[in-house]
């Protein structure tokens, strides 16, 4: 699938120059497009919701998620607890430590706005629900960008691939942090006075996201300094806004479930990752993340396709070679590079700092 996201993004990009004529307007035919999108979302909403009634996972992440929902309804902070192991005593999932009188040593290893979108689901019966839901909305925003077919068919990709399900059905919070980029897009494109929220829940929704931080120029055309400080800073506000009544609570307690449970994960044998034949790349890792970074956002400025391309090369690059890669990871590397197809025509549409004669008068 990522490979297949991949050349489609590069084929794409190649034909960005011809695209004026496809999203000059929206086809006539959009209504109908509607209908099928909404064809697909109720078919691929009925399937998940099978799976799901009728397949519980042995996996922490449901776990997670389910309990500490829980301690949030009965008024406990979910920051602060403990979790107990499913996977018994000899276990490669934790690091020595982290388990004590077969009780995992965290609350909740994800960041508050996943407790706040899996609540609704919990309350319907199963925190599962509101991935499927999450992934229904990413399909709109995907589509409502350019409902044209281009975009149809990516969203059909995302509602029928078995991947989608597989991460739905896990528990895995890819799908909030994939409706997150999705908003982020579609507010780019569309909405520009949403933009600053959108992005700052998209920040807030996973930990390794702050490596979009200097994808956010791809936002802002013509650049500009002052801009790209004022958006990243109102979306720093929305993202804090939503730890801050965790912080408040309990702070030792969020920072240590955020972060020092990350840092001190061991390193998986099973992990779809470089790193595991070659060890070496845990310690260059890094170091090419930032080169990518520091020469793609230089190319790329004033597209807003652009960020969710450089976002998914990003992680693509940090996930292949850190200690811990699974599915639920490349799935959002793949609906990202798809997502900027659908976000290209973006490119043609919007302003310029100077105008053709002025560029050819220069």
């Amino acid at each position: 699938m990522i490979f297949l996201a991949i050349v489609l993004s590069i084929a794409a990009i190649a034909r960005a120059p011809g695209e004026n004529s496809l999203v000059a307007s929206i086809p006539s035919s959009s209504r109908r497009m509607w209908i099928i999108l909404a064809s697909l979302i109720l078919v691929h909403g009925s399937m998940a919701f099978l799976i799901t009634k009728n397949f519980v996972p042995v996996i922490d992440t449901y776990t997670f998620q389910r309990d500490a929902s829980k301690n949030l309804v009965q008024g406990i902070d979910p920051f602060g607890t403990t979790e107990v192991d499913i996977f018994g005593p000899d276990s490669r999932y934790y690091s020595p430590g982290m388990v004590v009188n077969g009780r995992v040593q965290v609350g909740f290893q994800y960041p508050p706005l996943t407790l706040f979108w899996a609540l609704p689901g919990y309350w319907l019966g199963d925190v599962r629900y509101a991935y499927i839901f999450a992934i229904a909305i990413s399909a709109c925003f995907l589509f409502a960008m350019y409902p044209n077919t281009r975009s149809l068919w990516i969203s059909a990709l995302l509602l029928l691939n078995p991947l989608t399900f597989l991460v739905e059905t896990r528990s895995w919070t890819e799908p909030l942090v994939l409706l997150a980029l999705c908003a982020t897009l579609y507010a780019a494109v569309k909405k520009r006075w949403w933009l600053p929220i959108a992005l700052g829940l998209f920040l807030a929704s996973k930990q390794y996201n702050l490596v979009a931080l200097p994808f956010v120029a791809c936002l802002i055309r013509p650049f500009r300094w002052k801009e790209y400080w004022k958006l990243v800073g109102w979306a720093l506000l929305v993202a804090a806004a939503t730890l801050l009544p965790f912080a408040i609570w309990n702070a030792r307690a969020l920072w240590h479930d955020l972060v020092l449970f990350h840092l001190a994960q061991p390193f998986r044998q099973d992990s779809l990752s470089f790193a595991v034949p070659y060890p070496l790349l845990l310690k260059i890792g890094p170091a090419i993340l930032a080169t990518f970074i520091a020469w793609s956002v230089k190319k790329c400025m004033g597209n807003p396709a652009m960020f969710a391309a450089g976002y998914g090369a990003s992680i693509l690059l940090f996930f292949s070679t850190s200690k811990q890669a699974f599915s639920n990871y490349y799935f959002l590397i793949g609906q990202a590079f798809l997502l900027a197809v659908a976000a290209l025509p973006a490119l043609s549409l919007w302003p310029t700092s100077r105008t053709n004669s002025q560029t050819k008068s220069e």
